[in-house]
């Protein structure tokens, strides 16, 4: 018997698309959960965690990048991806920037739709176990990751120094808490592209290394005070649970 591989659920105005992506993910012993609007896409995604969510960009009762961002309020790790008949440039980064993991064009090919889900699924998997493990940096009891006077709140989708709220953009965000979630791993660039910017076509590595030095520039960490955002040579970055200068 094939085992269950969890619950997925799709916010599909269009009946034919919607049975064409439950159809899809269904013969991968999926569970999709097939829901017309934004409402009921909220409450069968508060009925036990699925193990993703897709949301087609052209919701008629609600703004598809307001459903992303709440749901990925309520769930930093779950995986969302947008399917939609726009594929320009501008609307793939309002996706992106708005919290999806991933952007699928319609008409789309279903086994490369399939696969990119799985893939997504897997990533985010492997996350939580990490977050789970002895000494991870799961967040606490009030949502927050802590690391010396730097806190993550990640309901909130803030960063505070000392107390003090640092302002971020969301692409600055993600790779902060891509790589506090990944605490004590190094997390090559090829990777941070993937995840924080979503799509991996005409990225140069440069934009990583720009956003991390925006990043630390921002939290007060320049490579020659012992931050928490350190870089990894000829691979990426990797977020130590402490600074280097802390003999603590």
């Amino acid at each position: 018997m094939i085992q269950n591989r969890g619950k997925v659920v799709i916010i599909e105005g269009s009946d034919e698309d919607g049975e064409l992506v439950s159809t899809a993910l269904r013969e991968e012993s999926f569970q999709p959960v097939l829901c017309p609007t934004s409402a009921e896409g909220f409450a069968a995604a508060a009925d036990g965690r699925p193990v993703g969510v897709i949301i087609d960009w052209g919701l008629s009762d609600r703004p598809a990048v307001e459903v992303c961002r709440e749901l990925r309020a309520k769930d930093p790790l779950l995986p969302i991806l947008f399917l939609s008949t726009r594929t320009d440039e501008a609307t793939v980064a309002r996706g992106l920037d708005a919290g999806a993991d991933d952007f699928i064009g319609k008409p789309f090919r279903r086994t490369e739709m399939v696969a990119r889900f799985e893939a997504h699924a897997r990533k985010a998997a492997a996350a939580i176990a990490l977050v789970r493990a002895p000494g991870a940096a799961a967040p606490s009891s009030d949502g927050m990751m802590r690391f010396g006077e730097i806190e993550v709140d990640v309901a909130a989708r803030e960063v505070r120094v000392a107390g003090e709220a640092v302002g971020l953009g969301p692409l600055e965000f993600k790779l902060v808490e891509y790589l506090c979630t990944n605490a004590g791993v190094a997390i090559s660039r090829d990777q941070i592209m993937s995840k924080v910017y979503g799509y991996d076509a005409d990225i140069s590595t440069e934009r990583v290394d720009l956003l991390a030095r925006r990043v630390r520039a921002k939290l007060g960490e320049g490579p020659s005070r012992g931050g928490h955002l350190v870089a990894v040579p000829g691979y990426g970055y990797r977020w130590e649970r402490r600074r280097r200068d802390d003999n603590a």
